[in-house]
């Protein structure tokens, strides 16, 4: 069994270079501490844009501070019952009905068909931040993104 010791690097790609490139969005630390959350927040670009930008029609129904909020208040209520690196939990999200449904989102079935609020499953990981810094993260994506 190899150690991998012997192995050549072949490429990287950094977390800070997944930022930089706009694939992660780090979420401000003030809001996330907020949220009782003590490690950095990374959201992949395709959680941020769906569920935490405003849809079209919806500035003056919510705000992105209150998405945001959501998605990371439900992150820490499902984490303080979990014990593993890894997490799904959901959330309620307010989307306009278009026809674009994603296999992790559901009708709410406490909401009585309400085609308006979707019910979506996100996954988290509690990893290193990066390959060169070891210090504890949370990357919060859809359930088919790795």
């Amino acid at each position: 069994m190899s150690d991998f010791s012997d192995w050549e690097v072949i490429d990287t790609y950094s977390t800070r270079q997944a930022v930089e490139d706009g694939f992660l969005v780090r979420v401000d630390q003030k809001i996330s501490k907020e949220a009782g959350i003590k490690y950095p927040v990374y959201l992949t670009r395709a959680v941020w844009d769906k569920y935490v930008e405003l849809p079209e029609g919806f500035e003056n129904v919510q705000d992105m501070d209150g998405r945001l909020w959501d998605v990371l208040y439900m992150f820490t209520f499902a984490a303080r019952s979990g014990d593993s690196s890894t997490l799904m939990y959901k959330l309620n999200v307010v989307l306009a009905d278009k026809g674009d449904w994603e296999p992790n989102e559901k009708l709410d079935p406490d909401l009585d068909g309400n085609r308006g609020m979707r019910l979506v499953t996100l996954k988290s990981i509690i990893q290193a931040q990066d390959f060169d810094d070891p210090s504890p993260a949370i990357f919060i994506m859809k359930p088919g993104e790795d």
